[in-house]
This record gives structure tokens, sequence and C-alpha cells, in this order.
């Protein structure tokens, strides 16, 4: 027999409450699975096409391609500025550490970065700062690093650099050294202040470009245009695959009027020309310039600047300390182009200037004679003649330019004086100068002047010294006095007396270095050709007699005043020699010619030289232009066996 338990009865009311428990478990089963369908259907539906992207985001990469600049050539095909591949350190900051988040990790990485680099920590800070703005586009913070040493570092140790890339760039290389410095110019980041500029509308922070000389006025030709990659990462930032490539454009190829072995002989001679001035007792002279110039066009074939500097130190960035040391008083303003930022009293190379107003003014003529006793005296002031103290003897006008003559030309001033308006000063801008020659280089000079009655009144600071005196205008006639110009404007000056024949008249030209934009294959972009500011009100006839005058400077007679440094030399050469004064400091040599000055050829070639504190423009800044010429002409350089009797 099988006993079974009693069953207990529960109470009707029980069951109905099980059911009510039930259902509301599955009602907030449903509402739960309601919620999570929703969050699904949103995501995956309504915010996909964002998420997608973010995911995109953060595996894909946008890498830069930089553009190689264009090659700069001379005017025979030698290069002069050409490219190199280098390598760049880069933060990417969406890889990494977040300073906020992160604080330790990012200024560990950081320090230690700085460390690697030899960089200033606050400098590194403030690239990631401005990288930021942009935090999917790598921003470079140093270039041309040494691959065994900080490449080969980051690359074994690159989970302590996250967000630290390297990169492949191009960077500016100099086969002739510092060759035409000033005349190229440098490359470097783009500034802040140049981002405002209109000529760089479109650029990014972080892009190159040129920052002087030639680099800087055809930048938008070298420059080219920059490419992109896309590049898939994995998890851990590692490259993938290229999703998309857009390849740089190179920018074109810039060819100079520059003539490389003239301006390497041009750079020598300034150099032979200051330990001339050495040996002649003139110890200060530590500076000058040479411009050589195509008077028939306005091409300029050298300019040559001393000192000078080597643009390679800007590639991979300029080191602060040499920079400053390029700018110490000691150092001489390196960085300066004196040939068209230096500012210099023109001394006795004026005289042909002032003589050819002369002429056309009618105040003398080519056979006037003017006696020369060594001085000239006008009211209670007295004028000495500095070539010759005791006096010329009779002068008439060619004679006096070939002997620079200071008394002849002091009469010239007295007389322009009288004439109404202002002769002299209007016929002397005419030349060119007193006003900018617009060369094709930035930063010329606005400095330069011509000095008259205008300038006068506004500049004297007291009543008596707001007058323009007859004294102002003689000095003026022997390149003194006021009067400031710059050794291209001289340049220019003197073409237009040499470039004058029966065939054309005189021209002033608008100098010029770039000559033709080509693209990689050698086709002509851009042919850039000679610019004339204006014909030279002259008469030809007396432009032939001021020639005549320069061509006795060099030859015919001992008396000319600069026989002895173009002595043997078998191109006829025309010339003036000049002597500034420049108080407190010791005098200038300057030296301006023209070849061929036979009166058969046609001149190709105008020389100016200074060689600042030098001493006499005979024996130091002739030799100059002759050892310039010499290389020209094909000539065998016979500077350092020249007779010299100053």
């Amino acid at each position: 027999m099988i006993l079974e338990p009693v069953k207990k009865k529960r109470p009707v009311e029980d069951d109905s409450f099980v059911g009510v428990r039930v259902g509301v478990l599955l009602l907030v089963a449903f509402f739960l699975f309601g919620v999570l369908a929703f969050r699904l259907w949103y995501l995956q539906i309504l915010s996909g096409d964002s998420y997608t992207a973010e995911a995109m985001v953060n595996r894909e990469r946008q890498v830069v391609v930089e553009a190689p600049r264009g090659v700069i050539y001379d005017r025979n095909g030698e290069v002069l500025v050409d490219n190199r591949a280098g390598l760049t350190v880069s933060l990417l900051p969406m890889d990494m550490p977040d300073p906020k988040e992160e604080p330790q990790k990012f200024y560990e990485e950081m320090v230690a970065l700085a460390e690697l680099l030899d960089v200033p920590l606050a400098d590194l800070l403030d690239d990631y700062e401005r990288a930021k703005n942009d935090p999917w586009v790598t921003r470079a913070v140093a270039e041309d690093v040494p691959e065994e040493t900080v490449v080969a570092h980051l690359k074994e140790n690159s989970e302590e650099f996250p967000g630290v890339m390297v990169e492949k760039t191009y960077l500016r290389e100099y086969p002739n050294r510092a060759l035409a410095a000033h005349v190229l110019g440098y490359v470097n980041e783009i500034s802040g202040e140049d981002l405002d500029k209109e000529e760089f509308t479109g650029l990014k922070a972080g892009v190159h470009i040129g920052k002087d000389g030639v680099e800087r006025v055809y930048d938008s030709y070298l420059r080219g245009t920059d490419g992109s990659k896309k590049v898939q990462v994995n998890a851990a930032g590692k490259p993938i695959e290229t999703t998309a490539d857009i390849p740089a454009e190179p920018g074109y190829n810039l060819v100079l009027t520059i003539d490389a072995k003239l301006q390497k002989s041009a750079e020598e001679a300034i150099q032979e020309g200051i330990r001339r001035a050495h040996g002649d007792g003139y110890t200060s002279a530590a500076g000058g310039a040479v411009v050589a110039l195509d008077p028939r066009n306005g091409e300029i074939l050298a300019m040559a600047s001393y000192p000078n500097y080597d643009p390679s130190l800007w590639v991979g960035g300029m080191d602060p300390r040499i920079y400053r040391e390029l700018n110490e008083p000691e150092a001489n303003s390196p960085l300066v182009n004196r040939a068209l930022n230096g500012l210099y009293p023109a001394g006795s190379t004026f005289k042909p200037f002032v003589a050819s107003v002369a002429l056309q003014a009618g105040v003398v003529t080519p056979d006037t004679i003017i006696d020369c006793g060594g001085t000239h005296k006008f009211g209670a002031q007295t004028w000495k003649d500095w070539t010759y103290p005791h006096g010329h003897g009779s002068m008439n006008l060619l004679s006096a330019i070939a002997q620079s003559c200071d008394v002849y030309f002091y009469r010239l001033g007295e007389m322009l004086y009288y004439e109404k308006g202002a002769v002299l000063q209007d016929g002397l801008r005419g030349f060119g100068f007193g006003q900018p020659t617009d060369v094709d280089l930035p930063g010329e000079t606005q400095g330069s002047r011509v000095p008259d009655k205008d300038w006068k009144r506004k500049t004297g600071k007291t009543s008596g010294d707001q007058i323009w005196k007859t004294g102002d205008e003689i000095n003026l006639a022997i390149g003194q006095g006021d009067l400031l110009v710059t050794p291209l404007q001289l340049a220019v000056a003197l073409s237009a007396i040499a470039n004058d024949s029966p065939l054309h008249s005189a021209t002033v030209w608008v100098p010029h270095v770039a000559l033709q934009i080509t693209d990689s294959s050698g086709r002509i972009i851009r042919q850039f050709k000679p610019e004339s500011r204006s014909g030279l009100e002259i008469d030809s006839e007396y432009l032939s007699k001021v020639r005549r005058g320069m061509r006795y400077v060099t030859t015919g007679n001992e008396l000319g005043t600069a026989v002895d440094a173009f002595w043997g030399f078998p191109v006829a050469v025309a010339g003036k020699t000049g002597t500034a004064e420049k108080k407190p400091d010791d005098d200038y040599a300057l030296f301006i010619g023209y070849a061929p000055a036979d009166g058969n050829s046609e001149p190709e070639i105008v020389v100016v030289a200074i060689i600042e504190e030098g001493g006499h423009g005979s024996a130091v800044a002739a030799p100059v232009v002759r050892y310039v010429m010499e290389t020209y002409f094909d000539q065998e350089h016979a500077y350092m066996n020249i007779r010299t009797s100053e």
C-alpha cells in the first residue's frame, strides 16, 4: 500500500496574481527588446554613414606629397639650384596621446623627441599646437634628419613615439655652394605673415616657399602643386595599403640671365680687391659689390655682393645660433645684397652723366676750355681738386673726364645751378638715378637720392639748411654731397651711354635676371623679353663725346686715371674711376666700365665695381672690373701683375 501526501489546495485568487506578474515581465521584456531594436536601427540606419566615416578616418591617414621645386639654371644650362631627397620627422596629432587625458605620457614623448631632434622643447610644443588645427594631416617638425641616427632610433622605438612619422621630402641643393646667393635666395617654411598675403592665397601652414631672391619672385612657377596619398592602416597605425594617390606636379624650371662662370669671377674679384686695398693700407675694407650687365637688353650677367652667405644653411631649418651670428655687426651684413641695397656716393664715376646733362643743357660744348689751377672758389668757400692739387691746366670736356678734373666739374655745377629749373637733377633722373630700377629681385632699396631744392626744404633741420645753395649743386656735380646711388643704378645708367648708336638711340633698360620658364622637357613656358624704362633724352652727338672721354680714361696717354689698370688688355675698354668720401669711413673705391669700346663693335658688357673703404678707384676697383672682363673675353688673368700708380 502506497501512501500519498495530502495535496494542499491554493486559493483561487493566487492563480490570478501569478498571471499578472507574468504579464508584467512580458511587457518589460518587450519594452527592452524594443529599445534595443530601436537603438540598433538608429545606429545602423540613421547614423550608419557618420560612424562609417569615423571608422574610415580612424583607419586612414592622409599624407601630403610635397612637389619638388623647379631647377634653376644659368644662361648656359649649368645647374645653380637642384633638389635632393631628404627625410622629415612629422607629427600626426590624432595618433598622439592627448595632453589633457594623458598629460604624463604626452610630455614624456615630447621631451624624448625634443632631445632626439636636438630642438628646444618649447618649439616642439608650439609645432604641436599648430598641428592640432588639422589633426589628421602630418606636420613637419624637423627636416633633413640623419637616417643612421634619428630615423633608426624612431623605427626601433616606434612604440615610444606614437604619432611621430618619418616622411620622404625634397630639399634644395646647391652644386656651386654659395654662388650667386643673393640672386638665388633661399627656401623656408611659410610664415604666418606670408599666409596673409594675396600671393600665397590657398597655401597652408607647413608648406615651403621662396623667401628671397628669384626663389621668392618666381615662387609660383617654381613651387609646383603638392599631391596627396590616403593610406589605410591597422589598429597599430601601420600602413596596409594606399587607397588614393594624387601625384605631385613638379614646379617649372627657371633659366637665369646669370653666367655662372662670370658670377664666380665677380665674387673672386671682390675678395681680390679687398686684399689689394689692405695692401695699400686700407685695412678697413671688408665689403663690396660687382654688377655685370648686357647694355643691349638689360640682362644681368653677374651680380655679386660680399660678404655673402650659404643658402644651404636654410635646408632642414636655420639654426637660430647661426642666424644670430649672420646678423652680428662683426659679420658685416652678409644677408644684404649690396648691389641693389647698398647706398653710396658715386664720386667721380658720376662725371660722365653730369657731362652729358651739361652738354644737352648747352652750358658747355665739348671744346669749352676751363682752366684748372687746383682749386675752385665760390663766395667764401673753396673746393680743391682731389686728383691733382696743383691743377690740371687747361681742360676741355674730354680731358676733364679722362683725368677726372674736379675743378672742371665744380664749374659745371655752378653753371647748372643758374639754369632755369632743376636741369641737372631732371637730367640725372633720366638715367634712372633717384628711383628703383624695378629689377626682378625682392627688396630693392627705395632710399636712393638725387637731392634738389624740394628735398632740402623738406629735410633741412633749420631754415638755413632748407635752402638749396650753389655749393650743393657743385658737390652733386662730382657725385658727392647728399647723393646716394646703388651699384645697379650705375650699371643701368652706364648702359644707356654705352648702347647709344646710329642704329638705335640710348635706352634705359629695366634690368632683369629671369630669362625663361621651362617645363621638365625643356619646353619654354614663358620667355622674358627686354623692357625699356625710357629713351635717354640726350643727343647722340653729345653721348659720343662722353664715350670718347671715357675711352681716354683707360688708354691714349699716361694721364688717363685707369691706364695702368688696363695696361695690355687686348679689348678696348671705356670707363671712369671714382674715389668717394663717406665720412667717417675711409674712401670708397669705384669703377664703371664697358667693352668693347673701339667704336666699331657694339658694347657687350658693362661692369660696375665698388670696394667699401677700399681707397682709390684706379688702384682697387678698376682692377676688379678688369678681372671680370678678362673672364668675359676669355683672357688670361693678369690681375696680380697690373701696374698701379696710385
